[in-house]
């Protein structure tokens, strides 16, 4: 497999100027472009959730395989796009990230996108006269994915993983934690280093080997406090969900987020078309489950289906 290509997007002319400074700000993506591409070319985009970067689609375990969801996708013939959020990893952050709320960020992510896409249209990365657009992203990746396509319509398709709709129920050690709207304490430092030891029951399946856990822990990366507090929010994209008319996946681990996945589908009332996946003995990351193959063959298989391939 290729090494992917490291791409920095320049979307500084499409944020206002309290975001920028007046300065570049560039979204950081990695593109992996499969050996070869099948007659109806589908272009995957998956953003990570919070605490991790485009590594959590890409994650490299010494001595094990099978753990990059963005290899399995790309060796099946989908162009695979990982971005960093803006804000976070190689991502430059906004000259005050207090400001850099979730609006903000979507207009980051959709311009970084169209712009890749450009890219694809005409002959930097590839010369497609047409593909199918697949968005999506894990836990905050699903939050803003749900945000972004509310907004701009990036994607034709969309992936939802281990996110919800309702407002995440999330448990630091044996604690439920829920935020409320308005909850935002401007006192709160930029950024903070999430203390992911009290989240391993709620993160991880009981069956998820230690060395797997160690390599997740040392690439524990700084979140902003505005974007990654709003993501959590109770309600904050329910009126957002209900906007999107895509077709939609939505797969959830055992033990995850939403106080109930079968009621997840409930939040997309202009969606016709929603396939809901619960992923057997997964907690919220589902990507180090060991079950983690199921997920990345329905995406394939699923995302093939929506766009009519073989």
């Amino acid at each position: 497999m290729a090494e992917p290509l490291d791409l920095r997007i320049d979307v500084s002319d499409a944020l206002p100027a309290a975001i920028t400074g007046g300065e570049p700000l560039h979204i950081a993506a990695w593109v992996f472009m499969p050996d070869l591409l099948p007659e109806k070319p589908t272009v995957v985009t998956l953003f990570n959730g919070g605490t991790y970067d485009r590594r959590y689609f890409h994650f490299e375990v010494p001595g094990r395989e099978g753990y990059s969801c963005a290899e399995y996708l790309s060796a099946r013939g989908h162009i695979v796009i990982l971005p960093d959020h803006l804000g976070i990893g190689a991502s430059d952050r906004a000259k005050d990230q207090m400001l850099a709320t979730r609006e903000v960020a979507a207009l980051a992510h959709h311009t970084a996108i169209e712009r890749i896409y450009d890219q694809l249209r005409d002959g930097r990365l590839a010369t497609l006269r047409e593909f199918v657009k697949v968005g999506g992203g894990h836990s905050m990746g699903g939050f803003m994915t749900i945000t972004q396509q509310a907004a701009y319509r990036t994607y034709d398709l969309c992936l939802i993983l281990g996110y919800t709709a309702d407002g995440v129920h999330l448990t630091f050690g044996d604690q439920l934690v829920r935020v409320h709207p308005g909850d935002l304490d401007p006192t709160q430092p930029d950024y903070d280093k999430r203390d992911r030891s009290k989240l391993r029951k709620s993160f991880h399946w009981d069956d998820v080997p230690e060395d797997v856990i160690a390599v997740d822990d040392a690439l524990l990366v700084e979140v902003p406090y505005v974007l990654s507090t709003q993501s959590i929010m109770t309600g904050i994209v329910t009126a957002d969900a209900a906007k999107i008319d895509v077709p939609i996946y939505i797969n959830l681990g055992e033990r995850d987020v939403s106080p109930n996945p079968h009621a997840e589908p409930g939040y997309y009332s202009a969606c016709r078309d929603i396939t809901l996946h619960v992923l057997p003995h997964s907690g919220h990351c589902q990507n180090f489950a060991t079950t983690r193959i199921e997920m990345y063959d329905r995406i394939d298989r699923w995302v093939r289906d929506q766009a009519g391939a073989p």
